[in-house]
């Protein structure tokens, strides 16, 4: 993981691009008072651009709000380095789980101490920032400073259930249990009807806004898992 991090960290910011500053992660277009208008994504952007042209993601989350007019995929080729690194946070985690079986204590030390040094990675990275620091929290981007407030905050709501669940037995798992049978049916269903009331409506582009109304459709799709696991739907493939 360390490979990854550093090879991410290594384009993302000693990489020169053609017209923008070296290490430069913002939007273009109109951000940063619009000195940048064509460094949209920085090297992640660059790289995407040079290699696949224009059949790319045409229509980024910052297209509207700064009217860039480069095309920037979210999920292109340098943002698969700190993926992995989510994707092994999350290994680590069911790791620690499958392996201390017979020490519960043990195995909720390990996830609440993983989520402390992944917290602090992220404030120092960001310096407590929500965009400004050495590596600003970017879901775009995908930072590494991003994975590391994201990876903290799963391993502590991991730990949280785990000692809810598992160490106390105050809860038996669900909804989530019933939400994990229908993983499928559930994602394919929050994509098709992404845009639709009661999972979407029109609000104001703040965080506290976007926010509670993310937090509004994932219960409504819990509630969908639980109705269906009642019926004992399951779709799988």
């Amino acid at each position: 993981m360390s490979l990854f991090t550093g090879l991410w960290c290594a384009i993302t910011f000693a990489m020169p691009i053609p017209g923008c500053p070296t290490g430069y992660l913002g939007a273009g277009g109109l951000a940063d008072d619009g000195q940048y208008p064509n460094c949209t994504g920085g090297a992640a952007g660059y790289i995407d651009r040079l290699i696949f042209g224009p059949n790319m993601y045409q229509h980024p989350t910052c297209k509207a709000l700064y009217r860039t007019t480069h095309a920037y995929d979210p999920e292109g080729l340098l943002g698969c380095l700190t993926g992995i690194i989510t994707v092994y946070s999350g290994v680590l985690a069911g790791h620690i789980i499958v392996t201390n079986k017979s020490s519960r204590g043990g195995t909720l030390i390990k996830l609440v101490v993983l989520a402390g040094i992944t917290l602090v990675l992220g404030i120092v990275l960001s310096k407590g920032s929500l965009s400004g620091g050495w590596v600003p929290i970017n879901k775009n981007l995908w930072t590494i400073s991003y994975v590391m407030i994201t990876s903290s905050s799963a391993y502590f709501i991991l730990a949280l259930l785990y000692f809810l669940i598992d160490f106390q037995g105050w809860c038996c798992g669900s909804p989530f249990r019933s939400a994990g049978k229908n993983p499928l049916f559930l994602y394919v269903g929050s994509y098709i009807l992404y845009n639709y009331f009661p999972f979407n409506w029109a609000t104001s582009e703040t965080h506290g806004a976007l926010m509670a109304q993310s937090i509004v459709g994932t219960i409504m799709w819990v509630l969908v898992g639980l109705y269906l696991d009642c019926k004992k739907i399951y779709y799988k493939i």
